[in-house]
């Protein structure tokens, strides 16, 4: 689940990447649409201006031409009047003037006086342009000034007049009106832009726009600084050009240069005919501040959609959060009782032993519960098991812990707390909230419960072994009904001892490790009567074993049909082999227990197994206990007879210490009762014991019954047993139990007259 919700807000940071990829990208694409449009703005202004200044400056050029076509000589006059005419049409002109190739003034328009005008040739700031002048074929721009006659800055061209032999006859100056100029760029050129026309070489600057009065004095009266021609260089090695090959090719270039510490667009081109350069800049910023306003509105609608799209995906994430909510709910939860279940009881545990906290582990087990189920059907038994659970939940109210429906009519409860006292008042509290009575469609039921106990860390640190032990202990309280019982190391050994003798038992036949000894039954007169088959198991990874330790286990597991069909087959065998050998009869007891008896097929197994020993020698007797009668009589009499009718003894084993009654003994065909050793140890000591035995053996007497006492281990017990007239005896006294090879030593000492 928590990966579904990483994910899910992965994709949301995902698309949110590639939205702010996305918004970026068109705010670059916007960025370099205003920079092209703007660079190709300011391209086509400066062609225009390269344009108007080449188509200005030519038309002045032929206006001088044809000015001077009269002229032959330095002494032609010029017609001052048409001059007048000329400049009256043309403000931008304020003045034209002759001078000699020696720099000398010659005549002029607007009746200038001679002594107010200079020698161009021998005037240093004239001086060079006016040389350029005499030697170009072209007219010459010359340097900026202000004119104190005009009160303006003028813009001067210059150019050589020729005789028919080619020489220099004089020299037409015209003046240009700077301001004129300023105003009509001012008024048509694109806001945003500065052009720049300068000189090469010197780089004077002798036209600018968007100029103030101050500025044009200071631009005019100083080159271009070097600093910025080193930085336009460097950018046109960049692309691989040169100012030579803008000289040469007049195309037009585009840098972004820093000027006066401001980068700036530049659009660069030469004029070749008049030797000049041009340009158009205007602050890079420009750029900038035009794409605010659609880089603002691109991010006002990615951030709009983004919050868009992190409501949704908050609201898909909450519908999934409660929906994980749920399905971690119902993982984690009984759907019956609504209880934690094993997967939160893991989690909740897992917890409490990570951060060392002591606790105690309840495992409740309703006692007898499958009855309500099979006899009254489950939906009694489902409402009983969900007020079971609320039973158990208001129990806790004031303690710390956790109820856990583990499985079925079990549950679990956890309380973080090992002392033994509060443990002992809640299991009392808890027994007697669930032995109250439950009302189920009028019905009223009463149930019990058990409960076993283990704790951590004491016991165990995991949980598994903490409900094992738990578990185990609940099935020692379950014998007592209605009980608590706490898990502790010796009952953990006997466990694990059962555990390792209930693997072992799986192999021990096919591993030829069951064998049996026989212990011997004698009369009063000490002659042998019979042996009673007694098993023996020598375990090759255990050792010896006690019957009295895996015989139950045995039953616990059913392989005590199995063992018991074994056991006769092996002693049949065995005494049947003896007795062929020794020609001597004696009788052969061996005990059945309750399952292998209640088997369908057992009295089939028993006539095959004995028809395939019998002999003329074999007596057998079955041993009963009185644990059997436990199962109606009505079902288990029909085997008694038929055995009865085979020639099979039937005895009863541990008789006085189970279940059996007087009455048994007069519906069941019993051959033999064995008295339980624990009526002969004192029957020397004790009249109570004495007298009982005296009643049994007297009521073996009389109902034809032959009477065996086993567990005889002195005299005194022999000579007090013929005395009360008990017919058979049986203990160490007479012979321990003895393997087969002793057996025949005994048989040929003891047998029957």
């Amino acid at each position: 689940m928590n990966i579904f919700k990483k994910n899910t807000w992965l994709i949301f940071y995902l698309i949110a990447f590639i939205g702010a990829l996305l918004t970026s990208g068109a705010v670059y694409l916007k960025y370099l649409g205003i920079k092209n449009k703007t660079q190709n703005d300011q391209l086509y202004v400066t062609k225009m201006f390269n344009l108007q200044l080449s188509t200005l400056f030519l038309q002045y050029e032929n206006v001088i031409d044809v000015l001077s076509g009269g002229l032959s000589s330095p002494t032609s006059p010029l017609n001052v009047a048409t001059l007048d005419k000329i400049i009256a049409d043309n403000p931008l002109w304020l003045s034209f003037a002759a001078f000699s190739p020696e720099g000398k003034f010659i005549t002029s328009s607007n009746k200038r006086r001679e002594a107010n005008i200079v020698n161009l040739l021998t005037t240093p700031s004239t001086q060079a342009r006016f040389k350029q002048a005499l030697n170009s074929d072209h007219m010459v721009i010359g340097k900026a000034s202000y004119s104190t006659h005009f009160k303006t800055w003028v813009l001067p061209f210059r150019k050589r007049l020729l005789d028919d032999n080619g020489q220099v006859i004089m020299v037409m100056t015209s003046l240009l009106d700077l301001a004129m100029v300023y105003e009509h760029w001012n008024e048509s050129t694109t806001p945003g832009n500065t052009l720049q026309a300068t000189f090469d070489k010197s780089f004077f600057p002798f036209l600018r726009t968007c100029l103030t009065t101050k500025q044009i004095s200071e631009l005019y009266s100083r080159p271009v600084k070097s600093s910025v021609i080193q930085n336009l260089n460097t950018h046109l090695a960049k692309q691989k050009l040169t100012a030579e090959q803008l000289r040469h090719s007049q195309s037009p270039v585009q840098v972004i240069v820093n000027i006066d510490e401001q980068p700036s667009l530049l659009t660069l081109t030469y004029n070749q005919r008049y030797q000049f350069w041009i340009h158009a800049q205007q602050p890079y910023q420009n750029v900038i501040q035009q794409l605010y306003k659609p880089a603002a509105a691109y991010t006002a609608f990615y951030l709009l959609l983004m919050t868009f799209i992190f409501i949704l995906f908050k609201w898909v994430n909450r519908i999934e959060d409660r929906k994980i909510a749920a399905l971690t709910y119902e993982a984690e939860h009984d759907s019956l009782t609504g209880l934690p279940n094993r997967t939160l009881l893991r989690s909740y545990s897992t917890q409490l032993i990570n951060s060392q906290q002591s606790f105690t582990l309840l495992y409740l087990d309703l006692n007898r519960f499958s009855h309500i189920n099979n006899t009254f059907g489950h939906h009694y038994g489902d409402i009983i098991l969900i007020e079971v659970g609320k039973r158990i939940k208001q129990s806790l109210q004031d303690l710390k812990g956790k109820a856990v429906r583990f499985s079925g009519d079990e549950f679990i409860i956890v309380l973080e707390s090992v002392k033994r006292s509060e443990i002992d008042n809640y299991c009392r509290t808890l027994l007697e909230v669930v032995d109250a009575p439950y009302l189920v469609n009028n019905t009223f039921f009463k149930i019990s419960a058990s409960v076993g106990i283990s704790q951590s860390p004491q016991d165990a640190r995991d949980i598994n072994s903490l409900v094992s032990y738990a578990d185990n202990s609940m099935a020692i309280a379950k014998k007592s009904k209605n009980n608590c019982f706490f898990f502790s190391a010796e009952m953990h050994q006997k466990l694990i001892k059962n555990i390792e003798i209930e693997q072992a038992l799986h192999y021990a036949v096919s591993n030829n490790e069951i064998s049996l000894v026989y212990q011997p039954q004698l009369d009063q007169n000490q002659c042998l009567s019979g042996v009673e088959a007694l098993v023996r198991w020598q375990s090759t990874s255990l050792g010896p074993v006690s019957p009295d330790a895996f015989i139950p286990v045995a039953e616990e597991m059913g392989l005590m049909p199995t063992l018991g069909l074994y056991i006769m087959e092996r002693a049949m065998s065995e005494i049947s082999k003896l007795q062929n050998q020794e020609n001597i009869p004696f009788n052969l007891s061996i005990n059945v227990s309750v399952s292998q008896f209640m088997q369908n097929d057992f009295f089939d197994k028993l006539m095959e197994c004995y028809q395939r020993y019998q002999s003329e020698y074999l007596k057998l007797t079955i041993e009963i206990t009185e644990s059997l009668f436990i199962e109606s009589i009505e079902n288990i009499s029909p085997v008694f007879h038929k055995m009865q009718d085979a020639g099979i003894s039937l005895s009863l084993d541990d008789f006085g210490t189970g279940y059996s009654s007087l009455n048994m003994l007069k519906k069941v065909p019993i051959d033999e009762l064995k008295i339980d050793k624990s009526f002969i140890d004192y029957i020397t000591k004790n009249k109570t014991d004495r007298a009982m035995m005296k009643s049994i053996i007297r009521m073996g007497k009389e109902l034809d019954i032959t009477v065996l006492a086993e567990g005889v281990e002195t005299k005194d017990h022999t000579d007090l047993l013929t005395e009360l007239g008990c017919d058979l005896f049986q203990g160490y006294y007479f012979s321990k139990p003895l393997a087969l090879n002793e057996l025949a030593l005994f048989v040929k000492e003891h047998q029957p007259e």
